[in-house]
């Protein structure tokens, strides 16, 4: 990441951020607050990166992605896994897309973290004590990101981890996802590594979007995804994989397969194909020997 010390929203003059807009964030305490509307707690997502992945949601960010699976297959009675869905925004949005499922589950393997306070400042940790995020009044750091930032910040690091101070939970699933699993018992989120097979019923569906991504990951790793997924689905079962370009322009690229046999076959694509259709049509194929 550059510049990993940011300008916190609203407490700098406008002359200052001004020139400066692209390094001025929105307040990630506000996941902290009860009372946070739907669009802050998203916006305040942004700033957490843990695992090795940024928690960029929004709403309405994949529809011809969506589309491709609402109006290829019948989803009635369907068991659907959303897969590092993030704060489970755009599972909201694929929800409210398909009349009658039988059951939706909001899946990524970072659903909490903690926070603790430490000098006027909020140390957010992962799971594993790893500091992940500072924020004060009027900057905020990722030390994960920086040597010179963790050693700047280790007094202040150090003292949220004092005994005696376990911290906050923070359930990082967003207020009207959290809402939604309150009106249908249909709906629910549970930890999952992408890597691993899912355990218990086997799913119709499965959608990642943004996850499986050559920025993350090496074509191996998402092979290893990828098999995995393909494990886990009921035979004939769908997977819709989806990425958010950075090709300027570029709408989000979206891809279905079906479960057939050993390998996936080719449903529907959007226009731009995903970064990574290639893998998926590579699992199951024969292994080519080498010279």
């Amino acid at each position: 990441m550059l510049a990993p010390i940011r300008l916190v929203k609203g407490r700098w003059p406008s002359f200052i951020t001004g020139p400066l807009a692209r390094f001025v964030w929105v307040d990630p305490r506000a996941v902290l607050d009860p009372d946070v509307s739907a669009d802050e707690f998203k916006s305040a997502m942004s700033a957490v990166h843990v695992g090795g992945t940024i928690k960029i949601t929004g709403s309405n960010r994949h529809p011809l992605a969506d589309a491709l699976l609402t109006e290829s297959v019948d989803l009635r009675d369907s068991l659907i896994v959303d897969i590092g869905a993030s704060d489970g925004s755009t599972s909201i949005d694929l929800m409210d897309h398909i009349v009658d499922f039988k059951a939706f589950v909001i899946a990524d393997l970072f659903f909490t973290i903690k926070a603790s306070k430490s000098w006027r400042h909020v140390v957010f940790f992962d799971e594993q004590g790893e500091c992940i995020l500072i924020v004060g009044n009027w900057l905020l750091a990722w030390p994960s990101q920086s040597r010179a930032v963790r050693v700047l910040y280790q007094p202040l690091i150090a003292r949220a981890r004092a005994a005696g101070r376990p911290g906050q939970d923070v359930l990082l699933l967003n207020p009207r996802v959290r809402q939604r699993m309150a009106d249908d018992p249909r709906v629910s989120y549970r930890v999952h590594d992408v890597f691993t097979t899912w355990s218990g019923e086997k799913p119709d569906v499965i959608k990642v979007a943004n996850l499986l991504r050559r920025l993350y990951f090496s074509d191996a790793d998402i092979t290893r995804a990828l098999c995995a997924i393909h494990e886990s689905l009921a035979e004939g079962g769908h997977f819709l994989v989806v990425d958010n370009s950075r090709i300027p322009g570029m709408p989000p690229r979206g891809g279905l397969y079906r479960k057939v046999g050993s390998g996936f076959q080719t449903v529907a694509c959007t226009e731009n194909i995903p970064e990574i259709d290639d893998l998926v049509a590579s699992v199951g194929a024969p292994v080519q020997p080498t010279a």
